[in-house]
């Protein structure tokens, strides 16, 4: 048995359902979910700013402390955990994946779980991923002003490719089978982060706002939904289904997930 404290990290890549998800695990009366957290990125998400202003778990002078260049990532993830589990609620970490293998605009993608491997010499970390078919991930995206025109297809398969590689060995949860069974899946994400299932989610979890990753300004097509469904594919042109076909790292991260190409 290990003297480290546990820890639940939700990974996925951006545009794969991951704010409606967090939505509803948010919901759920015993957790609290710091949204896209990354230890190399901590300004952009302000995870200190949700932990104290949404979550009252820290501090105004605790905040500014873990804001400053410098400040232990470790030390402010355990305060909060901390924190939680002294209110009797449980600390969920929705890691921003997007940063290590996409990258754009942000940052130049390392292929590495940087999350993981920051937490995981103090932690004894639970994981659950999620992931969404590729193309309706790539069409999402590039629905955002700061990624259309920015972010190739090469190399955005490029690192879906290799985040599908990484978590090809683990039990994930797709998308799409969380929109036709949302209490099923649900209750299998929160048996693999280890924290408490609360069913009642399905009543607030489109109500609930302490989340970040879906701005009115470019909302995904789930945002404004009271009610968990499967979407329709957006239309595609037949030359970027032609392009995308022709990808190996498009065919393998396909293969991996269990899509059809």
């Amino acid at each position: 048995m290990s003297d480290r404290p546990s820890i639940a990290v939700l990974r996925h890549l951006a545009r794969s359902g991951g704010t409606m998800l967090t939505r509803c695990l948010g919901s759920m009366d015993r957790l609290v979910v710091l949204s896209e957290v990354h230890p190399r990125a901590m300004k952009h998400t302000n995870p200190a700013w949700q932990a104290q202003e949404w979550f009252g778990l820290i501090s105004k002078p605790e905040r500014a402390a873990f804001e400053r260049p410098g400040a232990s990532f470790v030390e402010f993830v355990t305060l909060v955990d901390q924190r939680a589990r002294h209110k009797g609620k449980r600390l969920v970490l929705r890691d921003w994946s997007h940063i290590d293998y996409i990258g754009v605009p942000y940052a130049v993608p390392t292929r590495r779980p940087a999350l993981l491997e920051a937490l995981s010499p103090a932690f004894e970390i639970s994981t659950a991923v999620t992931v969404r078919h590729p193309l309706d991930q790539w069409q999402s995206l590039n629905t955002l002003d700061v990624i259309r025109g920015a972010l190739t297809p090469e190399a955005y398969l490029a690192g879906v490719r290799a985040f599908s590689e990484q978590v090809a060995g683990e039990a994930f949860t797709r998308f799409e089978d969380f929109t036709r069974q949302p209490m099923v899946e649900a209750r299998t994400l929160c048996e693999r982060l280890d924290v408490p299932f609360d069913p009642s989610f399905m009543t607030r979890w489109h109500a609930y706002e302490k989340v970040t990753g879906d701005r009115k300004e470019h909302a995904s097509r789930g945002s404004g939904r009271r009610e968990i469904k499967p979407l329709q594919r957006r239309a595609c042109e037949p030359a970027l289904l032609e392009q995308f076909r022709a990808s190996d790292d498009y065919r393998v991260s396909c293969e991996l997930l269990g899509y059809e190409a």
